[in-house]
């Protein structure tokens, strides 16, 4: 697609060009023009133009049900702009995360699946299997699942570990998470207040995992998503892991740049800087270990 040919927003330019070069999945990719706020049929009309294009074209036909969804979740309002204050910040989230859930569960909390079960089970499956094979499922871990959503990562961590807590800022967040989750045992949801995990026992954890969370809280402010790594080390035993999947949707360059600086004043050793894992999603993973000594992290 030549860059203004179809007349396309840049960041749908963008979309199209990284799908071509291999580096997204189709449903990223799909995604991605579907959060530009362009209509379904848009989208498909715009595919057709262009030739090479035929495998996103197909996919998008058989999606294009997931693709209203996203339409509607756009329209329901699924990006919110600069708030004032975290304060500001927080609730603005909680209040876009209750109203999506109602829209489509599954697309709330990755809206790459397009709201297809399937697709989102695919795309958890691969985060539980990445984290095995580090090794971070080994003995049955007590896991704090932040920013936990609908409960698909916690429902799919169960089987794995002694003990997964749920926590989320959006009361219909926990409430889909509870009724997802009912008959699965090992599992708890509360909500947290987005401002930090104070309240937690100390050391009570040997994995947090933050899916898709640090965004949210960078963009409430850099020190909101300080304060939660901080917090982080707090919970967790030494020698055990904070995973962020994605920090930031600014860049990820500008990401590995803070990330050291970050991990060495809160006393964690950065073990994966910004890495690809997964080929469904885009996201990148971000794998900090804490002293397995105690230490003084330095105060924000």
């Amino acid at each position: 697609m030549t860059p203004g040919r179809t007349g396309w927003p840049d960041t749908a330019q963008r979309a199209v060009e990284d799908f071509v070069a291999g580096g997204i999945s189709a449903p990223v990719a799909l995604m991605r023009l579907a959060l530009t706020g362009l209509p379904v049929e848009a989208i498909i009309a715009a595919l057709e133009a262009e030739g090479r294009l035929a495998p996103l074209l197909a996919v998008a036909r058989q999606r294009r049900a997931g693709l209203r969804r996203l339409e509607a979740m756009v329209r329901s309002g699924a990006a919110h702009g600069a708030e004032p204050s975290p304060e500001a910040a927080v609730m603005a989230n909680r209040a876009m995360f209750d109203r999506l859930v109602q829209v489509s569960p599954e697309a709330s909390v990755a809206a790459y699946s397009l709201g297809d079960p399937a697709l989102l089970d695919a795309a958890t499956g691969e985060v539980v299997a990445w984290l095995r094979g580090l090794g971070l499922l080994e003995c049955r871990p007590r896991i704090l699942d932040l920013g936990c959503g609908i409960g698909r990562i916690a429902k799919a961590l169960a089987p794995h570990a002694s003990r997964v807590l749920g926590l989320d800022v959006s009361p219909g967040m926990i409430d889909a998470a509870r009724a997802r989750c009912q008959d699965t045992p090992g599992l708890d949801f509360a909500l947290t207040s987005g401002h930090d995990l104070e309240g937690l026992e100390a050391a009570g954890f040997d994995l947090v995992l933050a899916v898709d969370v640090f965004p949210y809280l960078l963009q409430a402010g850099r020190a909101l998503a300080d304060r939660h790594v901080r917090d982080a080390g707090r919970l967790l035993r030494p020698g055990g892991s904070l995973v962020i999947l994605n920090f930031s949707y600014r860049g990820i360059e500008e990401d590995r740049a803070d990330l050291p600086d970050i991990a060495e004043r809160h006393g964690f050793a950065l073990l994966r800087n910004g890495t690809r894992e997964f080929p469904l999603w885009d996201a990148h993973a971000f794998w900090l270990r804490r002293a397995t000594v105690e230490a003084s992290p330095t105060a924000p």
